[in-house]
């Protein structure tokens, strides 16, 4: 698994214990804003009246499908990347899962070469 590291360090994701993605972090790229990627989600999923259960069994599964390829070793296209990202906050935001030692986020920093 490559590391992405932007001039802020890197974003890190876990599921089930398993490291699945990593975003750089930048003046741009936030972590407020890939934070607020999950957000997002769940309002544009409620714009289309589609109640908060069904939302947490379609993220949820697809989180599942991301971890399976992962721990397969099957490629993941950088849009489902975006897309776990998406669904990981959303479920956090729900708190449906928490960011704990299985599941969740770790904020890296730039690492400093002497």
């Amino acid at each position: 698994m490559t590391i992405y590291n932007g001039s802020d360090g890197s974003l890190n994701l876990y599921y089930k214990s398993l490291l699945i993605s990593s975003f750089p972090l930048t003046k741009k790229k936030s972590f407020e804003r890939y934070q607020y990627q999950g957000e997002y989600l769940i309002l544009e999923t409620m714009k289309q009246n589609i109640n908060i259960k069904q939302m947490i069994y379609t993220f949820t599964m697809f989180c599942n499908t991301i971890y399976k390829r992962k721990l397969n070793k099957l490629p993941i296209r950088r849009s489902d990347h975006n897309s776990f990202m998406s669904c990981l906050f959303a479920l956090m935001k729900l708190r449906i899962i928490e960011n704990d030692e299985l599941n969740g986020y770790l904020v890296m920093g730039r690492k400093k070469i002497i």
